[in-house]
């Protein structure tokens, strides 16, 4: 035999050992009958098909053969295994058809598509269990209906607690259960057990005070910490029935039975459902910061074109236009014609209200594409930015801080810039100043751009939830995960200061 073909029989005597050893978990506890109260096998047999493939029924049917007692004719073993098998395979179908291949019940339409599976699946099951049992002389007529009900009710408590374990952990990452995560895992898990524990030793009726500890592992810890809390505590429920202690214990084995398969069924699709509506929550928010990126990218990158634009054809004609008139006052001058008349008037007023335009629009193109900034990063930019302020508003400015790029990425360093500038923009507009600072220092783990004046001050209580300048600039802030600070009283100048994450 080939190598290749050694490890698929390897393979197949895995499952078949994987399966018969949750069906030996699932006969511990048979409370009615020939019917287990809690049958794992149902999760088994369906992830291992849906995840690994078709190729894998031959380790599934071998388990559920090695599991079957032959005290019924042998067409009746046979039927049930074919049971099982449509079983595994109606629900591998379900699952394929309804969410794909890569279920990792992360979506709550993934967790209603396990439930459909595993429910259709467990009713085809049930009912060639019952039909081969009754030809079999195992049950008679009156007892069908409440052999099927608790049948389909164990597999399908089984394979909600056994699918979505194997789901969810089959797309998990070391990486992710790592550190301060693996630590409060380990201590959800033991509060899943103690409380599980003392529901079911209890004299009084706590059976679901354990519910808090899964609500904190589907919030906390995703469908990995999720499943297996649910796994935890209802390994703990079925071992404390097996031994005929616990809430779920009646006088007849049936109703014990009934209580134990709803207990499990309830608190799975609880837990699973609020742990999917928490990952959809995470991953919708993750993909709106990222959409918010490439969006602010697009923006970076829609300034620098209007900023080329502008460059390349108005600000050019502008200066063209200086050019012109200063050459027409030339000719006044060389045709000895009156430079002091009406034309030479118009002349320098034009030449005036152009150069004043040229300014206004090489400011307006340093705004729209800071190049300093990308070349010698933000203090340069910051001290280029507040010379032309200083020379169009008469303000004098002081940057200082280190040369070079900061330890942020070039997005971060850009909103810094704009932040910046935007405080500038306030100073000029709104403070009456005559001195504004601003001090750039990167120390430990932060970064900080603090913008100061000695204007009129305001009072941040009554001003600062209404001015949509500071507004926007919170919200820039808060989208680098940082915080802002503005200190200002009436008369006494305004300092804000900005701190967000170094990046190393």
């Amino acid at each position: 035999m080939s190598r290749r073909s050694l490890r698929y029989a390897a393979g197949v005597l895995l499952v078949a050992a994987g399966y018969y050893a949750a069906a030996q978990g699932g006969q511990a506890l048979q409370l009615t009958g020939p019917a287990g109260a809690f049958w794992p096998p149902t999760g088994v047999g369906i992830a291992v098909l849906y995840l690994g493939g078709w190729r894998w029924w031959p380790g599934v049917l071998l388990g559920d053969l090695l599991s079957r007692e032959f005290t019924l004719p042998l067409w009746a073993v046979l039927a049930a295994t074919a049971g099982n098998m449509a079983r595994a395979l109606v629900a591998v179908v379900i699952l394929w058809r309804l969410v794909g291949r890569q279920a990792a019940m992360d979506q709550l339409p993934q967790v209603g598509a396990v439930f459909v599976a595993v429910a259709v699946g467990e009713a085809v099951s049930a009912t060639v269990a019952m039909l081969a049992l009754h030809e079999g002389g195992r049950i008679d007529v009156a007892e069908m209906q409440l052999f099927w009900r608790s049948w389909w009710l164990g597999g399908l408590s089984g394979g909600l607690v056994v699918l979505p374990l194997a789901l969810a952990w089959a797309h998990a990452r070391a990486s992710d259960w790592r550190g301060r995560r693996a630590a409060e895992g380990a201590l959800v898990l033991a509060a899943v057990a103690s409380l599980s524990i003392i529901a079911v030793s209890a004299a009084q009726p706590l059976t679901y005070m354990v519910f808090p500890a899964f609500i904190w592992a589907a919030l906390r810890l995703g469908p990995q910490g999720a499943t297996l809390a649910v796994a935890v505590g209802a390994v703990i429920a079925v071992l404390a029935t097996s031994y005929e202690v616990g809430p779920f214990v009646e006088h007849s084995p049936t109703n014990s039975a009934l209580n134990l398969q709803l207990y499990i069924v309830v608190a799975a699709l609880t837990t699973l459902c609020l742990a999917a509506i928490v990952s959809e929550r995470r991953r919708a928010a993750l993909e709106l910061a990222d959409s918010q990126r490439r969006e602010g990218e697009r923006a970076t990158l829609e300034r620098q074109r209007i900023a080329r634009d502008l460059h390349d054809s108005v600000s050019q004609s502008l200066f063209s236009t200086t050019l012109h008139v200063r050459t027409a006052q030339r000719a006044l001058e060389r045709e000895r014609l009156d430079a002091a008349g009406p034309v030479g008037e118009e002349l320098r007023e034009i030449g005036r209200l152009t150069r004043g335009a040229l300014a206004e629009m090489r400011a307006l193109i340093l705004e729209l594409r800071p190049g300093a900034l990308a070349e010698e990063g933000l203090v340069a930019a910051l001290t280029k930015q507040a010379a032309a302020l200083s020379a169009r508003e008469g303000l004098v400015i002081q940057v200082d801080g280190p040369d070079g790029h900061l330890p942020v990425g070039p997005e971060v360093e850009e909103q810094l810039y704009r932040l910046g500038q935007e405080a500038l923009a306030n100073v000029v507009k709104h403070a009456r100043a005559t001195r504004a600072t601003v001090r750039i220092a990167a120390a430990g783990d932060t970064v900080s751009i603090q913008v100061s004046d000695d204007g009129r001050g305001f009072d941040p209580a009554t001003v600062g939830s209404e001015h949509f300048g500071l507004r926007s600039m919170r919200g820039r802030v808060a989208d680098l995960g940082g915080q802002l600070e503005v200190t200002s009283a009436p008369g006494g100048g305004t300092v804000l200061r900005v701190q967000v994450p170094a990046q190393r």
